[in-house]
C-alpha cells in the first residue's frame, strides 16, 4: 500500500539566485528543479534531516536554518504516484566558497548523480522553469 513520505528540502539564496538540483521526468519529458533534500528518518527531527541530507548530497554543512513552511505535495513522477509532506527550510552554507561555484556535483544515497547549480530567482518566480515541490514558490 502506498504511503505518505515525510521529507525536508533546504533553500540557499545568494545575490537573487537560489541553489537547486536539476531533475528530469522521462515519462513526462519534463526538466524541473528542486531544492536539495530528502526523506526524514524515523526518530529524526526535520532540522537534523536538513543538515544530514545537505551534507550527504552536496558535502556542505549548513547554519541558520529557518522554517519557511510546510508543503503537501501530491504528484506523479516517472509514471508513479507520490504523496509527501515537505518541511521547507532556508539556510546558509557554512563554506562560503559554495556561493561562488557555478555547478556543484550532487549524489543520492543510491549513487545516482545529479547537478546542483544557481538559478535566477526571477526565472523561478515567473514560472519559466518547473519548480517542485508544489507550493514552494509561494514561500519565496
Amino acid at each position: 500500500m502506498p504511503h505518505i513520505r515525510a521529507k525536508v528540502v533546504c533553500l540557499f539564496r545568494h545575490q537573487h539566485r537560489i541553489l537547486l538540483a536539476e531533475g528530469y521526468d522521462p515519462i513526462k519529458g519534463e526538466k524541473y528543479v528542486i531544492p536539495v533534500g530528502g526523506g526524514i528518518e524515523f526518530g529524526e527531527k526535520s532540522t537534523d534531516a536538513a543538515r544530514r541530507e545537505t551534507f550527504e548530497e552536496i558535502g556542505a554543512e549548513i547554519d541558520n536554518l529557518r522554517l519557511l513552511g510546510i508543503s503537501e505535495n501530491i504528484f506523479t513522477f516517472s509514471g508513479a504516484a507520490g504523496h509527501e509532506i515537505v518541511f521547507v527550510y532556508e539556510a546558509e552554507l557554512k563554506d562560503k566558497s559554495f556561493y561562488q561555484r557555478d555547478v556543484i556535483p550532487g549524489i543520492e544515497v543510491d549513487g545516482e548523480r545529479f547537478i546542483v547549480r544557481w538559478f535566477d530567482e526571477d526565472d523561478l518566480l515567473n514560472g519559466s522553469l518547473p519548480f517542485y515541490p508544489d507550493g514552494i514558490i509561494n514561500m519565496l
